[in-house]
């Protein structure tokens, strides 16, 4: 030994070279010595006695009777010329013999004769049945006894070697391990040398047919292992002492796979080609072959013996001895082995992988190595559906009926049946699918993207050039594949394996590693969860691990803030949410409440998003608990656009340029800043680009219309409002909590009343409708109004800008009752709040900013007014402003200035026409009537201050633009066309009055015509600012000579200028005063006289009234003078008479 020892020192000889050299000095000790106790009559267990020709063995009474010969196998004639043939020179001892022979073929009978098989088979018994060969391990092995006592007992012979073998992976000296190792090799060829296993088996391998168990009297083939393959295959089947024999062999077999015979033969060219340079021992080619297993070229006999061996693993993780050597000290520190004594050898595998998973989870170090192995097992798990026993039990008749029989290998028969647990038509059962949810917890097949071999090979281009910086585990690498499930790049068969991945995964909040590590101390406080990870979620409630995620969910949006998640754990949940929000099946707090809708209602949307937007448009033929799920992801979705997949797909590209800042607050913001950002801007130039983004806008608005509570600012302002004001009847939709409150809003400013909706609730309310302007699909009321009427008259128009409702307004005069009635309240809608109205806001966006830029939203038409004839007014913006102005005269409840300033003047002068115009639901019933009373009294200087201002400023509009006078258009159509149509299209700058006051003037007006001028023209009469021609030829003369005159008296000035200096005029002036004057005469004549208040107006307002002044008070002297007189005498007549 020294002599060896100094060799190993001096050459360099390698260690394992030192340990055969070590075993076969060792081997010729053991032979000098047998030859010794030969010559005194001794046996040795490496000696075979034979008598008689039969060579039937002797009994071991009658061995040291018989005379010895010491046996070498390569010079016994029944062996010498197959040992030659077989192993060449390679005879240098029986040991060497027996594996050159063994390792040659699995029937040994087929290589060798029946007398050196014969031979064989009896000098294996005796080797092992011998007690000498235990004296020779315990001298090889004499420290490794001495740290595991149990070994020493002689409880039988082979039970050193035995007991040795069962904890070969704990031996830290390598000669003993490789003695060990070699016998071993020519124990487990045969199952009849193995301890125990005819006694503890004899039951089994007579019922499974695996075998003999009498010992022959005579020769027979030997099996190589063929018995303990057999019984392994049948596993589950065996009873408890057998059970426990062939995983205890399993186990001693895993560290060197020549240990496993018929696994060494099936796989022999499988090793050379794929684990060439793979040194055997400590179980490194069954990991090796492991690893190839899926590899087309891998033999099919290989194939099937791993998952033999595979099988065995999955019952007793010991079997896997890279497993356990990697993992031991994980497995002890936390305490993986609960409940079960050292000697058992059923520990599962999977019981093994979720104990140290969690202690993963839970923050515990685990060494590199042992994470390999984890990982390496639960791809194990996840290529073939057959190691978990199970799950083919639960799921035969799907496998089956779906895939094929489960021919197809590297997981793809269990990616079949995932995907059909996807179909929302239920054809995989409630147990199977159970049985599939527990293996990919079991093999956490969410957490490493290459536990899944079928994702491996279906996203690896993908990872290679999207995910390649991002190193495998934590479900890295998964996320960054759920980031780019919409992305151009993303092949078909990758996204459906992710998808089938996640869709388990969804039903495990603990199988997102990034979210259970997060959230795990709020899912416990809010949402009742365990804390342990590998615990069961909730113990009888399987449905549990799904409804975590909804629960935390709900508390991201909490109204307390006190109740809601931590910062980071809100960011993961709102992270997971985003990445599954286009798939329903990835929601399975929705998938289950909605199956049969699914099924009924949308089967033919199957796109991404699709599936959750067809339950949003049917909405209302939801059963109550799908209905209210969707009801609830909706209102999220309204507050977080991540959560609306096609939204965040489309308008990824023009979030950043038109809502930057709300996108950048969207974590902090719940109220759907993003989304009503989208909304305001999705008619600016910067959209036009994305057509898609604006019609998912637009669907989003359409869906807000089924319930307010998808609108969060409208909800969160205006909940109490409508609790106030809408619960008799109780609104169905939005759009009747919208017509509840504008209605509301509408009849406080026209009633003069304060306010009673509340102010946020009003801004609120003033984007709604906005929006309902904006676009008739918003607005179903005037839609079903409208219908026919859209058809006939605007089914040309472009949808959207609130184009449908001007084309509409356009044609008032010939809509139909019911359409004209609902377009007139949108008016008033608009005109009560101008900021409503789309039409004038986008024409006019950057007049408002130049000149209205600090006016409330209510007065901006009237800003807009006020500057409409400044030389840098926008002429657009002007054209909308003067159709409003237009629209304003036709009736005093679309103009809320008028309304406010002249309520008591319209009471007290025109009450009738006021009360007839509020009894009126459009404003053609009265049609500029109230207004043309109102102007009426301008003469007379009746009217309020603040209102004789608002009716000058419409009659001066009025003699600017025809179109202002609404009973001008009435009366005087067919005359502006025949006697001014030269004037039709003016552009207000008063010609089309001009023309028909010269033609009144002239007599040439038909009679109704002629009156409605006359009126005009006395309405003028009430001072020269109402008069805009007459305005424009006299201001200079009226400043020079009028300029101190109160208002309402300059026109009368003028005249007297006229009379008494005509020629101090300018002669532009004058004539037009002259011209004036004669149609205030003219105007007289035709004039309807219906008080003494309008006689005296008429006289008032002449240009001759000092003439008929005089007159009058002459009459009156006259009729004085002749009653003081004629008094006398009839008073004396009287006293006569008395007397």
């Amino acid at each position: 030994m020294m002599i060896i020892r100094c060799i190993h020192v001096v050459m360099g000889v390698s260690y394992a070279t030192f340990y055969w050299l070590y075993l076969l000095t060792l081997l010729f000790n053991v032979l000098w010595h047998v030859h010794a106790l030969q010559s005194s009559g001794g046996g040795t267990p490496q000696e075979t006695h034979y008598q008689g020709s039969n060579n039937v063995p002797l009994a071991p009474n009658e061995k040291l009777k018989a005379r010895s010969t010491v046996i070498k196998l390569f010079e016994e004639p029944a062996c010498k010329e197959d040992i030659q043939r077989i192993c060449k020179d390679d005879v240098r001892n029986n040991f060497a013999v027996l594996e050159c022979i063994q390792n040659e073929g699995k029937d040994v009978l087929e290589i060798v004769s029946d007398s050196c098989n014969h031979l064989l088979w009896n000098y294996k018994v005796n080797l092992t049945k011998s007690g000498r060969i235990e004296e020779l391990a315990k001298d090889v092995c004499e420290g490794e006894l001495n740290q595991f006592p149990n070994c020493k007992s002689s409880a039988g012979p082979g039970h050193t070697i035995s007991c040795l073998s069962e904890v070969v992976d704990q031996l830290k000296d390598d000669r003993c391990r490789q003695y060990l190792l070699r016998m071993a090799a020519i124990v487990f060829s045969d199952y009849r040398l193995v301890e125990n296993m005819v006694n503890d088996c004899r039951e089994e391998i007579d019922k499974f047919k695996c075998g003999r168990v009498q010992l022959p009297q005579d020769a027979v083939p030997h099996s190589q292992g063929s018995t303990i393959e057999c019984l392994m295959r049948k596993a589950r089947e065996l009873g408890q002492q057998c059970h426990k024999q062939i995983l205890r062999l399993a186990e001693i077999q895993a560290d060197d796979f020549h240990l496993d015979r018929p696994l060494f033969f099936a796989c022999r060219a499988d090793r050379e080609k794929f684990c060439e340079n793979i040194r055997a021992g400590e179980g490194r080619v069954y990991k090796c072959l492991m690893k190839h297993k899926m590899e087309r070229e891998m033999s099919k006999e290989c194939i099937d013996q791993m998952s033999r061996r595979q099988q065995l693993i999955v019952q007793d993780y010991h079997v896997s001895r890279g497993l356990v050597r990697a993992c031991r000290s994980a497995i002890m520190e936390n305490s993986c082995r609960r409940g079960s004594s050292d000697d058992n050898h059923d520990v599962k595998l999977s019981r093994i992988l979720l104990c140290l998973e969690g202690a993963l989870r839970s923050g515990k170090t685990i060494e590199g190595n042992c994470k390999e192995e984890m990982l390496s097992h639960r791809r194990l798990l996840m290529e073939d559906y057959k190691l978990s026993p199970d799950l083919m039990v639960a799921c035969q008749n799907e496998v089956d009926r779906f895939c094929g029989g489960g021919v197809e290998t590297g997981g793809r028969t269990l990616h079949c049946l995932m995907k059909h647990t996807r179909n929302h038509r239920k054809q995989i059962s409630d147990q199977c699918k159970r049985e599939i949810e527990n293996l990919v917890k079991e093999s956490d097949a969410g957490e490493d993207w290459r536990t899944d071999p079928v994702l491996y090979e279906a996203c690896h281009s993908m990872v290679e050039s999207s995910c390649k910086d991002i190193r495998g585990g934590n479900a890295r690498v998964m996320r960054c594949l759920m980031r780019h499930l919409d992305s151009p790049g993303m092949p078909s068969a990758c996204e459906a394996a992710l998808l089938e991945i996640q869709y388990f995964v969804s039903r495990d909040w603990k199988l997102d590693p990034q979210l259970h590590d997060t959230c795990v101390n709020d899912a416990v406080r809010f949402c009742s969860a365990r804390k342990d990870w590998a615990d069961s979620t909730n113990s009888g409630n399987v449905e549990r691990g799904v409804q975590v995620l909804p629960c935390l969910f709900r508390y991201v949006y909490h109204p307390d803030s006190n109740m809601r998640l931590t910062p980071n754990c809100i960011h993961e949940v709102q992270r997971v949410m985003h990445e599954r929000a286009a798939y329903v099946d990835l929601h399975p707090e929705i998938e289950m409440v909605c199956m049969d809708n699914l099924a009924q209602l949308c089967s033919e949307h199957t796109g991404p998003g699709e599936e959750i937007a067809c339950l949003q448009d049917k909405l209302e033929q939801l059963n109550p608990d799908c209905r209210e799920a969707v009801r609830n992801y909706t209102e999220a979705e309204a507050k977080d656009i991540g959560l609306n997949s096609q939204l965040s797909t489309q308008c990824a590209s023009v979030i950043p340029k038109v809502c930057k800042t709300e996108s950048q607050q969207q974590i902090e913001n719940e109220d759907g800043a993003v989304m009503e950002c989208l909304i305001s801007h999705k008619n600016v130039e910067e959209m036009r680009a994305y057509p898609k983004c604006r019609a998912v806008i637009e669907h989003f608005q359409l869906l807000t219309l089924k319930d307010y509570i998808f609108s969060p600012k409208f909800k969160e302002s205006c909940n109490a409002d409508v609790a106030k004001f809408c619960n008799k009847p109780k609104p169905k939709n939005k759009a009747d909590v919208i017509e509840c409150l504008s209605t509301q809003v509408r009849d406080d400013i026209l009633g003069d009343n304060r306010h009673q909706v509340s102010k946020p609730c009003r801004q609120q309310l003033r984007q709604q409708l906005m929006q309902r302007h904006e676009n008739i699909k918003l607005d179903p009321k005037l839609q079903q109004s409208c219908d026919s009427d859209v058809k006939k008259f605007c089914k040309d128009v472009k949808r959207g800008k609130g184009a449908v409702l001007e084309c509409l307004r356009d044609h008032r005069r010939e809509l139909s009752r019911e359409c004209h009635k609902r377009v007139f309240v949108r008016e008033q809608e608009e005109h009560l709040d101008p900021g409503t109205d789309v039409v004038l806001v986008t024409a006019c966006k950057q007049m408002i900013i130049q000149h209205c830029h600090d006016v409330d939203s209510e007065k901006i038409l009237y800003c807009l007014k006020n500057h409409k004839e400044e030389g840098n007014f926008d002429p657009k913006c002007r054209t909308i402003v003067i159709r409003r102005m237009v629209e304003q005269t036709t009736d005093s409840r679309l103009n809320p200035e008028l309304r406010r300033s002249c309520r008591q003047d319209m009471a007290k002068f025109c009450l009738s026409i006021f009360e007839e115009q509020q009894r009126s639901d459009t404003e053609l019933d009265v049609n500029g009537k109230l207004t043309e009373c109102l102007k009426e009294q301008l003469p007379g200087n009746k009217l309020s201050s603040a209102c004789r201002a608002q009716v000058t400023s419409m009659a001066r509009s009025a003699a600017l633009d025809y179109n202002m006078d609404p009973v001008l258009l009435a009366n005087c159509k067919d005359d502006m066309k025949v006697l001014c149509p030269e004037h039709l299209n003016s552009d207000g700058q008063g010609h089309m009055e001009e023309c028909l006051k010269l033609n009144f003037d002239a007599s040439k007006l038909t009679k109704e015509c002629a009156v409605h001028i006359a009126h005009v023209i006395e309405t003028q009469r009430a001072d020269i600012h109402v008069d805009p021609v007459l305005n424009a030829a006299c201001g200079v003369d009226d400043s020079k000579y009028c300029d101190g005159k109160e208002a309402g008296h300059h026109l009368a000035c003028l005249l007297d200028v006229l009379e008494r200096n005509p020629n101090g005029l300018k002669v532009e002036c004058r004539e037009k005063l002259r011209e004036r004057r004669e149609m205030f005469n003219a105007a007289m004549k035709v004039s309807r006289l219906n008080s003494i208040g309008d006689l005296v107006n008429q006289v008032s307002s002449s240009p001759a009234r000092n003439y008929i002044l005089l007159i009058i008070i002459t009459i009156i002297g006259i009729i004085f003078i002749i009653g003081l007189f004629c008094g006398r005498s009839t008073k004396r007549y009287k006293l006569l008479k008395d007397r």
